[in-house]
């Protein structure tokens, strides 16, 4: 895991402590809706690596 990643991980589990929902994520929207980094806990079924088109995921 490069140090990206790992930052990624570290952000969304502290948002996890400190909010209490079930799942957090980092998205990216440019052209399309990209979800790059997921943290559940039982929460919804959000993937890493889904890619919608903007009018989809908004």
């Amino acid at each position: 895991m490069n140090r990206y990643e790992q930052a990624l991980e570290d952000m969304l589990w502290f948002a996890s402590q400190s909010i209490g929902t079930r799942t957090h994520f980092v998205s990216h929207i440019e052209e399309t809706f990209k979800v790059i980094k997921v943290f559940n806990q039982k929460g919804c079924s959000l993937e890493e690596g889904v890619e919608l088109p903007k009018d989809h995921a908004i």
